[in-house]
């Protein structure tokens, strides 16, 4: 986490205007205070909320920063709407903070609010003195807290490193990121109108249809010749994953028919476990050991449905009924529990995906197949968030894009505009572009990438910031 707060004060220092280092503090050299973020939401999930503040260099001696607030249909006390760590006395709080640190925070502490309170409920903080000589604020000096849509700020995704072990989804208007092991589920179940059901493409697994509707008389010996067609650089094993746009009418498990005679069996290839060898450095290890084989058969009822499923070699089957969840767009099942998992948060509260993915190629020698990809970024295409990407130019930048210059005629609903076209295996991060991102509640945000490795070079840290438009 030190390597995240590192990004976080050099961006503050180029803002600023002033030097960072990791020497010792020269003589005379500001120390320069900021709030991580000039706005948070105010989250009604969770009853403590970290506040994080920021310094331009290594703290040159222990002392105290002081924050004043003030508060909209909120009250503080115990007994009252919020409190902090450390405690607030007469609207100021005392924020310590240790010589050589690079940072502090503080707590929010929320009491449970009452309906109607959270659509009006804000309070701003604001850093009025800091007890060292040469120092001063400057940049974030106040922060908001409310339950308004956030203006933006920057986050650090979990992916967890070389090995990117996590899927994490982002939601912009609140800053708000769930990270999941990418390998606690294997199948996800639609739960809007059609019956369909993707394959989790981070860990590379394929379905093949047989002529069969008969789970249990499947065995090795039926597919022996089918199995080596379904790997990554063979051609024509892009009929084998999902359609890497994310559209849910071309998954490779056919729509789930409500004939059931319609429903035929499928041979899974699995994929890879999630990798925990060390890779040189600036490379990713996402990929560990093969994960085998299995077999299923989908058929829907009554609304819901109802899966079938063994090892290949197996001639009794399990089964179980999986019904819809209308606030998701899937239900996730894993075969490692035998049992459904909770995966994406609700469907409308999250608008990014960074992860692991299949993605379809084409072959040099013609045809086209599957192939992995570390670094993806996909977007929420469900729940109708759209992207397109923005070329700099010598009239156009990050900088000064505003929302006179969106194009409503350039936006994708396609997972892979992002994808992994925001950075090169072997150039690193692209600067000459960012991303034009409409989220599930229409709002409009302008997105760049500022890392995709930490400071040592490693790979699976990456991180971005981002602006509403208005």
């Amino acid at each position: 986490m030190k390597i995240k707060t590192h990004y976080v004060i050099f961006s503050l220092c180029l803002l600023l205007g002033i030097s960072c280092s990791h020497e010792d503090n020269l003589p005379g050299e500001d120390f320069v205070v900021a709030f991580k973020n000039n706005t948070e939401n105010f989250s009604t999930e969770n009853l403590q909320q970290k506040i994080d503040l920021v310094f331009s260099i290594e703290a040159p001696q222990s002392g105290i920063i002081t924050i004043s607030y003030t508060s909209q249909a909120l009250s503080y006390g115990e007994s009252a709407d919020f409190t902090t760590t450390p405690k607030a006395t007469e609207g100021t709080i005392a924020l310590p903070f240790e010589v050589g640190t690079q940072g502090t925070s503080f707590t929010l502490n929320k009491n449970e609010l009452q309906t109607g309170q959270t659509s009006q409920a804000k309070i701003e903080f604001t850093i009025t003195n800091i007890s060292v000589t040469q120092a001063y604020a400057q940049g974030n000096i106040s922060m908001e807290i409310s339950t308004n849509t956030l203006s933006g700020g920057s986050m650090n995704p979990t992916v967890g490193g070389p090995n990117q072990p996590y899927q994490v989804y982002v939601d912009l208007s609140t800053r708000k990121e769930t990270a999941v092991r990418r390998d606690q589920w294997d199948l996800a179940f639609y739960n809007g109108e059609a019956f369909r059901v993707k394959l989790n493409e981070s860990l590379y697994m394929m379905a093949a249809r047989l002529n069969s509707t008969n789970i249990d008389e499947i065995s090795e010996e039926e597919v022996e010749e089918l199995q080596p067609q379904m790997a990554f650089l063979i051609s024509g094993a892009d009929e084998y994953v999902d359609n890497p746009s994310g559209n849910i009418n071309q998954t490779a498990i056919a729509e789930i028919s409500s004939n059931t005679t319609e429903n035929q069996v499928y041979l899974l290839n699995m994929g890879s476990s999630v990798g925990t060898e060390t890779p040189e450095l600036g490379n990713v290890a996402v990929s560990g050991e093969k994960r085998g084989w299995k077999k299923i058969r989908i058929l829907q009822e009554n609304g819901n449905y109802i899966l079938q499923y063994a090892n290949l070699n197996a001639s009794v089957h399990h089964e179980i009924i999986i019904p819809k969840e209308e606030n998701f767009n899937f239900t996730f099942f894993s075969f490692s529990s035998e049992s459904t998992v909770t995966i994406e948060p609700q469907k409308q509260l999250w608008d990014l995906n960074f992860t692991v993915a299949t993605e379809v190629l084409d072959l040099p020698e013609g045809g086209f197949s599957a192939y992995g990809f570390a670094d993806y970024v996909s977007i929420n295409t469900l729940e109708n968030v759209k992207a397109y990407q923005v070329n700099v130019t010598n009239d156009i930048s990050y900088t000064n894009f505003t929302k006179t210059h969106v194009n409503e005629n350039s936006f994708q609903l396609d997972q892979r505009t992002i994808g992994a076209n925001w950075r090169s295996v072997f150039d690193g991060l692209y600067a000459d572009r960012f991303y034009i991102i409409k989220d599930t509640e229409e709002n409009y945000y302008k997105l760049k990438f500022t890392a995709m490795a930490n400071a040592n070079g490693e790979r699976g840290y990456p991180a971005f910031e981002y602006k509403l438009l208005n």
